[in-house]
């Protein structure tokens, strides 16, 4: 497990990058008040995701996907026949309120 945050470090619809296993990633606070973490490489050609806080949606710039907070597809380029969703880290807060990925 490593230590990512405590939940009292996000507010409802914010993100925080954080590294796992040596390779980027990203944590967010849904609105729903929930936590979950993706790879920041998007699965199709490696882009880099970002978290948009204004449409609460996950973006991969490098070519136009979008993808909701737990990391299925919104919308892609019609240049692709398809995309995949974004790969999960799991996660477990414990009593203390502090995040960790599995």
């Amino acid at each position: 497990m490593e230590k990512i945050a405590s939940v009292k470090d996000l507010k409802r619809g914010e993100s925080m990058d954080f590294k796992y296993k040596g390779k980027d990633a990203i944590l967010i606070k849904t609105m729903q008040d929930k936590f979950v973490a993706f790879s920041k490489v998007c699965p199709h050609e490696g882009g880099t995701i970002v978290w948009d806080s204004n449409i609460k949606k996950l973006l991969c710039e490098c070519h136009l996907s979008i993808f909701n907070d737990d990391g299925s597809v919104y919308r892609f380029s019609s240049v692709f026949p398809k995309m995949d969703p974004l790969t999960p880290i799991e996660l477990k807060i414990n009593e203390k309120e502090e995040i960790f990925a599995l």
